[in-house]
């Protein structure tokens, strides 16, 4: 017992230390974002198109922000900087791409069940609530999971022998909480900034966020 609670801390310790530039970049970014919306008049004008994209357009809306904003531009780093490229360049960014797009869907449906649930508001407790569905609900049974599998499997260059050889007995506390923990880390408060803004533009400013995090997981995936 006490040695898993010190790799658990060990695990939650190097998440922090492993994600802290994208983890203040993000959460930078989410104040500034919320800021200018409430603050600039100019601000939910320029967003509104964004937002009758998405009313218009669905899950296809959600799907194709993510597709741009979590498949092609990570896929253009990935492309430009050599310390990102993997092996099977058009591969990883084949799969990113897919998987980007259907976490789109499933994070639209997400958002749209936080309304349905607890309504548009943005009082603290509304707030508060929305974010620990997405954030203790949906992403440890869902997202991380999933998502855990897929970037463990283009970090062993889409082979599923080393996928099946590498593959940490334990596979919950060995392969999903260290990303679950980076997870937590990163997007907890970014949720909740997210949250404040009206349903729409949540997915579509959701993929802006996920891009960095994409770039993150990418490299976790070949360390992990």
């Amino acid at each position: 017992m006490q040695e898993c609670r010190h790799r658990l801390l060990r695990v939650c310790r190097n998440a922090a230390a492993n994600n802290f530039l994208p983890m203040v970049v993000l959460w930078v970014a989410s104040v500034v974002v919320v800021f200018s919306y409430y603050a600039i008049p100019s601000v939910p004008s320029a967003l509104e198109p964004l937002a009758h994209w998405q009313n218009e357009g669905g899950w296809i809306a959600a799907f194709l922000s993510r597709v741009a904003f979590c498949g092609v531009l990570p896929g253009i780093f990935i492309v430009c900087i050599k310390s990102l490229r993997p092996k099977y360049v058009l591969g990883v960014i084949a799969v990113q791409t897919v998987w980007s797009g259907i976490c789109g869907i499933v994070s639209d449906w997400m958002f749209s069940f936080n309304a349905h649930l607890f309504g548009s508001g943005t009082s603290f407790s509304v707030l508060c609530a929305k974010t620990a569905v997405c954030q203790f609900i949906w992403t440890p049974l869902i997202f991380a999971p999933l998502g855990s599998i897929v970037y463990f499997w283009m970090g062993r260059d889409f082979s599923f022998a080393r996928f099946r050889r590498e593959m940490p007995k334990s596979f919950y506390s060995g392969l999903v909480l260290p990303n679950l923990l980076a997870n937590w880390v990163l997007w907890i408060p970014v949720t909740f900034a997210i949250h404040m803004f009206p349903t729409p533009l949540q997915i579509q400013l959701s993929g802006m966020a996920s891009a960095l995090f994409s770039l993150m997981l990418l490299a976790m995936g070949r360390e992990k």
